[in-house]
């Protein structure tokens, strides 16, 4: 098993029942392939950066699922034939490299200012 960012955006003028019916089948789906779903936000209404099927917007949706690396183009063929969906994306996190341990120190320009001159 491997954990994946899936970040799904559907249109958003469907009505809550069919958001409701989506979501359903995506984690019926998810179920029937043992694959477990750890986070799901709703981020809400945003404007895309392109029109996505003559929408200017879009309501994006971010799961954290833990599933088999075999699955995830299953899914994207799945995602691909609801109509519902403008676009998904799956990136496995890779749990060495999710985050640094401490933030970066600051950098404070005005003392490297005088290297270049």
């Amino acid at each position: 098993m491997a954990r994946y960012e899936n970040i799904i955006i559907i249109s958003p003028d469907c009505t809550k029942e069919e958001e409701d019916d989506l979501f359903k089948r995506i984690m019926t789906n998810f179920e029937k392939s043992q694959a477990t779903v750890v986070t799901m936000d709703d981020w809400g209404i945003r404007e895309l950066a392109y029109p996505i099927k003559k929408k200017e917007k879009g309501r994006y949706f971010f799961l954290l699922v833990d599933m088999d690396k075999d699955r995830v183009v299953t899914y994207s063929k799945f995602f691909k034939t609801l109509d519902l969906v403008l676009r998904h994306l799956f990136v496995r996190v890779d749990e060495e490299k999710a985050s640094p341990a401490k933030p970066p120190e600051h950098v404070v320009f005005d003392e490297l200012e005088g290297e270049y001159s």
